[in-house]
């Protein structure tokens, strides 16, 4: 899908997880479910299950990880992070020889970020390479613009090099 490797490519939440870690890969994963009308975010940052409906494991364990009451937003995020899906994706970057077991990037992983870096332009891959100030809508991007769900502390994480991207245009 993102990403030119020649075996196969980067789904959006291994692009996520190589340009930012697991946090960006669980921002993407917020914000995927979002468009698809499956969980809302209220302004005070509560995270509530809309419908009950995941294309993967990481959805899964968003939609497991919600009370019916919702969930602070960055609880959710924290949840995510420790998931076996969390685990399984890193899992399969350091099979692909993008990530070591130390969670760093190989040498092949900072090329394929450089590469990606330069290649997604718009929408939910561009979030994925850039994170949360990527994001076109105002009211969602200060609502994961907060200090605990994108950490300037990640060593994997870079400032934005390109223009804010709309959601609308994800592929």
């Amino acid at each position: 899908m993102f990403g030119m490797l020649t075996e196969n490519p980067l789904d959006l939440s291994q692009l996520a997880y190589l340009c930012g870690g697991p946090r960006r890969a669980a921002l993407t994963t917020l914000l995927t479910l979002i468009q698809h009308r499956a969980i809302a975010i209220s302004p005070a940052r509560r995270v509530t299950v809309l419908s009950p409906t995941a294309s993967n494991e990481l959805e899964r364990a968003v939609l497991d990880a919600v009370p019916a009451t919702g969930l602070d937003l960055d609880a959710v995020v924290d949840a995510i992070v420790r998931t076996p899906a969390m685990t399984e994706l890193r899992a399969s970057l350091i099979q692909r020889g993008l990530v070591n077991r130390w969670r760093l990037l190989t040498l092949r992983g900072r090329r394929m970020r450089r590469k990606v870096r330069d290649t997604e332009r718009s929408g939910l891959p561009r979030v994925a390479v850039v994170g949360a100030e990527a994001i076109a809508e105002a009211r969602i991007r200060q609502l994961f613009s907060g200090p605990t769900t994108e950490p300037t502390s990640d060593p994997s994480a870079r400032p934005a090099m390109h223009p804010a991207a709309d959601l609308r245009n994800a592929g």
